[in-house]
């Protein structure tokens, strides 16, 4: 074979070109992970340019690093931000299921209001998906049509004005009033004419049932909080906490203290003071023995009542934030749990603070939760390990804990019925190709028993009948019940997709509902970071590019909602001198911090 004739040079100008190429790719490669590295962490543009940045790299990583100027940077993170946001536009233009939303609105410590929209979709692989779609400055009054305004020009930028199935906000009397302005928008394509369109925050409305409670026991659990603060504020009580923590066995643990605002708090500070009681009782008391005033286990009972009451409430926030997992369908299960936890709780304690903490709380549920909103019960039908006959049960087990009448038959019926309308609505568009499907400890725990009521054989029903044209509500409500631990609610959906195709499309769409709205509350926390002092004159457009940005990179492997574990041994309060040098052991000039 003869090798190839090549011209004087030529081989010298393909090896010069391919350099050249590689290292146009290179400088692409680092401008855009330089972009991507500052939009995570919430970094000024200006990093790219840091002398310091620019050695590390040089001696750790890459001997010919060079700076990257703000500009080029900005200008290269803008360019993929609007790539990326192209990509949204068409994606879900092409989209055939329903997309669910998120939205609220925020005011910046400068006085700036923003609005946030965030989607929520299953694709067609099954994967339940988040982005923020909008994050725009919102000058004009916080009123229900202004709001409605913005989602609505928002879903017409991403092509979704006929594809909403739902909206979930907190319980604002301004939300409430969007809601009806959307429904009565022409230009909104709305399923069942959006009868199912609103749904409430979950976590707000546990919020607010907690804080009524709480505001019953907070003077009762000062002296906790005292001893806590001591701690956090003197070194000689770190000094003393230490010897402590060693005489009984403990490891040091830095025990934060909570916020009024924050009930989440309250409970962290509780979960950790009760595997301290011992250190922080011995501490206070010898600190207080002139005044006679002391941490009893009275205390540490009552902290004990209000740390379980609020963990069931903690676990339930916990699932209502789920980002990658469905939690619509989850949300009478664990309201349930709630209930049984207070009326448990109430029986076994009868005193008088333990019962206006629960009194107060009970007010506060029954005025959101006497009547749940069918989408909560469509949602649980759908729930092949509950259905209609495992509704009914848990709804006569919820009343009769919460010790109200309410007629549960009626309402499930009226929650078939709706399911069957959305199966019409969703059939007229859908052709189904109906194909045999089989499927094979308890997932549900304490409420196991009371789902398998409706189960004689312990399993449930199967039903092995198939129509050639459309297997729908009564089919599938018949089908075997699926109780196994590790099920999957989409995979299930996924593998029965095509056995029951019009009831699959409706759980797609309502199974991607958040219970919540905290994935707008999470973009307010990172826009908080963004727009920091030093970062306060930052542009509307480049503060929507920034929050953004970050969340679709974050899309990208699938790490939205995580959260970095603190290090508490790397806290520097703790890490701090504690020896006596110093004369008073508190240090030069400082103050002495008081004992509680």
């Amino acid at each position: 074979m003869m090798e190839p004739v090549l011209c004087p040079g030529t081989l010298e100008v393909n090896m010069d070109w391919d350099r050249k190429a590689r290292r146009g790719a290179a400088v692409a490669d680092k401008l855009n992970y330089t972009g991507r590295f500052i939009i995570a962490d919430e970094l000024p543009y200006s990093f790219g340019e840091s002398v310091n940045y620019e050695y590390f790299n040089r001696v750790a990583l890459q001997p010919q690093y060079r700076r990257v100027p703000r500009n080029t940077l900005k200008r290269r993170t803008q360019q993929s931000y609007y790539a990326y946001r192209g990509y949204l536009m068409e994606m879900f233009h092409t989209y055939d299921g329903r997309v669910s939303l998120t939205s609220d609105t925020w005011t910046s410590t400068y006085g700036e209001s923003f609005v946030c929209v965030t989607a929520h979709w299953i694709d067609n692989d099954w994967l339940l998906r988040k982005r923020i779609i909008c994050f725009e400055a919102m000058e004009e009054a916080h009123n229900g049509f202004n709001i409605k305004s913005r989602i609505v020009s928002c879903c017409k930028n991403f092509h979704l004005v006929d594809k909403i199935f739902s909206i979930s906000l907190d319980n604002a009397t301004a939300n409430t009033s969007a809601m009806q302005f959307l429904k009565e928008d022409p230009s909104i394509k709305l399923v069942l004419d959006g009868s199912l369109m609103h749904v409430r925050c979950c976590a707000h409305i546990l919020n607010l049932c907690v804080q009524d409670g709480l505001d019953e026991l907070r003077t009762l659990l000062e002296p906790i909080r005292n001893v806590i603060r001591w701690i956090r504020a003197a070194r000689s009580a770190k000094r003393i906490y230490k010897q402590k923590c060693e005489e009984y066995g403990l490891r040091k643990k830095v025990i934060a203290l909570d916020t009024p605002t924050r009930w989440n708090s309250t409970y962290k500070l509780l979960h950790d003071a009760i595997a301290y009681r011992d250190v922080l009782t011995d501490m206070y008391n010898e600190s207080r023995a002139t005044d006679g005033q002391f941490i009893t286990n009275d205390h540490w009972s009552l902290a004990k009542i209000v740390h379980d009451v609020l963990e069931t409430f903690d676990n339930a926030t916990h699932i209502f934030s789920y980002v990658y997992e469905p939690n619509i369908h989850t949300v009478i299960l664990e309201c349930i749990k709630i209930i049984c936890t207070i009326k448990q709780t109430s029986l076994a304690n009868p005193g008088v603070a333990v019962k206006r903490l629960l009194d107060n709380m009970k007010v506060k549920w029954c005025a959101y939760f006497t009547e749940f909103p069918p989408i909560y019960a469509i949602a649980a039908i759908l729930d092949p390990g509950v259905k209609l006959e495992g509704l009914t049960n848990l709804l006569t087990f919820y009343y009769q804990q919460l010790d109200v009448q309410f007629d549960v038959p009626y309402y499930v019926n009226n929650c078939k019925r709706i399911l069957e309308r959305l199966c019409e609505e969703y059939g007229a568009v859908i052709q189904p190709q109906p194909v045999g499907s089989s499927m094979g400890a308890s997932r549900f725990g304490i409420l196991g028993p009371v789902l398998k009521k409706s189960r004689p054989d312990g399993s449930g029903s199967s039903s092995s009948s198939s129509s050639s044209s459309n297997i729908g509500v009564g089919e599938y409500l018949t089908y075997q019940f699926e109780t196994e631990e590790n099920f999957h609610i989409i995979e299930w959906w996924k593998n029965h997709s095509s056995k029951f195709p019009v009831l699959a499309r409706i759980a797609k769409d309502i199974l991607a509902i958040p219970a919540s709205t905290i994935a707008s509350e999470s973009a307010f926390s990172a826009g908080r970071r963004v727009l920091d002092e030093k970062r306060s004159r930052l542009s509307f457009e480049s503060i929507e590019m920034c929050v953004c940005k970050k969340d679709w990179d974050q899309a990208e492997k699938r790490t939205q909602g995580l959260k970095e574990e603190d290090e508490e041994e790397d806290d520097p309060w703790m890490t701090l001198d504690t020896s006596d040098s110093g004369g008073s052991g508190d240090g030069g000039n400082q103050q002495q911090q008081q004992a509680p």
